[in-house]
C-alpha cells in the first residue's frame, strides 16, 4: 500500500511541476518566443495544474487529508518547482547563455541591476507567492465542494 503523505506528495509533483517549466522554457525557447516576456504568463498554467494534481491526489489518497494538510501539500508543491525552477534559470543564465542574460539587462526595467542569482531569486519568490495563492484559492474549493450535507455524516 503506498503512503501518501504532505512530504511525498508535494515533492513528487513539485519536481513534475518544475519539469513541465523547464520543458516549456525550451519549447518556447525553440519557436522563437522565449524574449516575449508576456506569455511567461503561461508558467502559471503549470504552477497551477501541478498544486491542483497534488493537492486532489493528496485529498483522494491520503489517511489525514485536512484543509490545513491540503495547504501544506500546495505549497510545498509550488516551493519545490520554483526550486528547482530557479537554480536551472541561474544556470541557464550565469553557464549555458550568458547572452540571454545580457539581453534581459537589456529589456527589463531594472535590467542594469539583473544577474543571474538575483533573477532566479526573484522567480522563487514570485512564483512561491503565486504557489500559496493557488492552493488557498484551491482548498477554499475543496473545502466548500465536499462538504456534507445535513443528511450525511461528517467522515
Amino acid at each position: 500500500m503506498k503512503e501518501y503523505t504532505i512530504e511525498k506528495v508535494g515533492v513528487r509533483y513539485g519536481i513534475f511541476t518544475a519539469l513541465a517549466l523547464i520543458l516549456f522554457f525550451f519549447f518556447m525557447k525553440l519557436i522563437g518566443l522565449v524574449e516575449v516576456y508576456e506569455l511567461r504568463v503561461l508558467n502559471a498554467i503549470f504552477l497551477f495544474t501541478g498544486v491542483f494534481l497534488s493537492i486532489k491526489t493528496f485529498r483522494d489518497n491520503a489517511k489525514h487529508a485536512s484543509y490545513l494538510n491540503g495547504l501544506g501539500v500546495g505549497i510545498l508543491t509550488s516551493a519545490v518547482a520554483l526550486l528547482i525552477f530557479a537554480a536551472f534559470v541561474i544556470i541557464y543564465l550565469a553557464g549555458i547563455n550568458p547572452e540571454f542574460m545580457e539581453g534581459l539587462k537589456e529589456t527589463e526595467y531594472f535590467g542594469q541591476y539583473l544577474n543571474p542569482y538575483i533573477a532566479g531569486v526573484a522567480i522563487f519568490l514570485e512564483g512561491t507567492l503565486s504557489g500559496m495563492l493557488v492552493s488557498f484559492i484551491l482548498m477554499q474549493y475543496y473545502k466548500r465542494s465536499h462538504m456534507s450535507s445535513p443528511e450525511e455524516p461528517v467522515p
